[in-house]
């Protein structure tokens, strides 16, 4: 991080004192906090693990902080969001984490990029940035901040969970030593969003662990002090509290893969072995990359080419066909429920009038909410629940 050298200055006696437990700090002290003070870092996503690292980021002493979030706060945000209160449902994201940062840290410079960042956007907001943390949970999202980052030379640090499971890493187009690699050299070309803590749910405090973690890279690579996890995908699995290091390898040559052009035979086999391992926030690790453009199974649920469910035959059969996709009435004949409500404990009358021994068909376009539908209904006592994709 060359560019924070010329930044150097002195803090202030009030910084000083609050930072005073980094100044004791063996191999840290003075010059690395001075660096934090210089930094301008941007982090995509002020929610689950946006949450945390904005937090420790701030209370560090990074002296400029972006925020990129498009969305609003809402009341199922708060299990694990919690930069956010009851008070802030409705409000911008970056609107709350904001007033949460300048409390925390008054002399912070927070920035507010209240947009979705795209392939289209990305370069214009991470540029000025010595560092981006990527704490998004879509692959669109990934491979756009990847993309701009890459361009811009740009340190990555890059964090993930879902369920019980979480993944942490940095990636850098211009590390040193031969240690370059970016997300796509690992994950292959972009795939389908899959699943989603909207879909499978995730355990709040392991946003904690996770985000915490990409806290503290984020400082390393700032300062110089440590051993970034260049190379290294670091792997947390809440239910052991265990952490397991995956080696990386990086592609042979300096232009490398891309995300159009799919991942090295090294990097390939190593994200192989991470497949087997893990899964990611936003949906499951990507696909092998033979045959890249083939749609995710969905299991159970039908194959390209099955026939809907025909909302007239189930009922003919006892059967409750129950929509729980984006779009009400996509399904004719079905009843529609929102997941969240399902969560909340808000069944639609027609399931309520349904015998918990009759059976249920609960489908969505992909068939990813409507298995996380299927756990609901079964927890409430239906005992005949399927889950089906609706497309192909």
């Amino acid at each position: 991080m060359e560019q924070l050298e010329s930044d150097r200055g002195s803090l202030a006696p009030a910084e000083r004192r609050r930072v005073a437990r980094h100044l004791l700090l063996d191999g840290f002290g003075l010059a690395a906090q001075e660096r934090l003070a210089r930094s301008r870092v941007v982090v995509v996503g002020a929610g689950g693990l946006g949450s945390p690292v904005l937090q420790y980021l701030a209370a560090a002493g990074v002296g400029t902080l972006g925020i990129v979030d498009d969305d609003v706060v809402e009341a199922s945000n708060l299990q694990r969001q919690v930069l956010h209160t009851v008070a802030d449902v409705g409000r911008a994201k970056t609107e709350s984490a904001a007033d949460v940062l300048r409390g925390l840290a008054p002399d912070v410079e927070v920035i507010a990029h209240r947009e979705r960042l795209t392939r289209d956007n990305a370069a214009a907001i991470l540029g000025g940035y010595h560092l981006v943390v990527d704490g998004s949970d879509t692959y669109q999202t990934r491979y756009a901040v990847s993309g701009a980052a890459a361009s811009l030379g740009l340190p990555v640090v890059w964090g993930t969970v879902l369920g019980w499971d979480g993944q942490v890493s940095v990636f850098w187009s211009a590390a040193p030593e031969g240690r370059a690699i970016t997300y796509p050299d690992v994950f292959g070309p972009q795939p389908p969003e899959g699943e989603s803590c909207a879909t499978v749910g995730v355990l709040s405090p392991a946003c904690g662990v996770v985000g915490s973690t990409m806290a503290v890279e984020a400082v390393k690579v700032l300062t110089g002090t440590g051993d970034p996890a260049l190379g290294r995908l670091l792997a947390y699995d809440a239910r052991t509290s265990a952490w397991d290091t995956i080696e990386l390898a990086p592609p042979p040559s300096a232009t490398g893969p891309t995300a159009e052009t799919g991942p090295t035979a090294e990097a390939a086999l190593t994200a192989e072995a991470v497949r087997a391992s893990q899964v990611v926030e936003g949906s499951a690790l990507a696909p092998p990359p033979e045959p890249a453009a083939a749609p995710q199974q969905v299991s159970p649920g039908p194959g390209p080419g099955t026939p809907e469910p025909n909302p007239g035959e189930l009922e003919a059969s006892g059967i409750l066909l129950l929509d729980v996709g984006l779009r009400p009435g996509a399904v004719p004949g079905a009843v529609f429920a929102r997941l969240e409500d399902l969560a909340a404990g808000n069944l639609p009358p027609e399931l309520l009038d349904h015998p918990v021994d009759g059976p249920v068909v609960v489908v969505c376009e992909r068939g990813l909410r409507s298995r996380g539908a299927e756990q609901l209904l079964r927890a409430e006592g239906w005992r005949d629940v399927t889950s089906r994709a609706i497309l192909g």
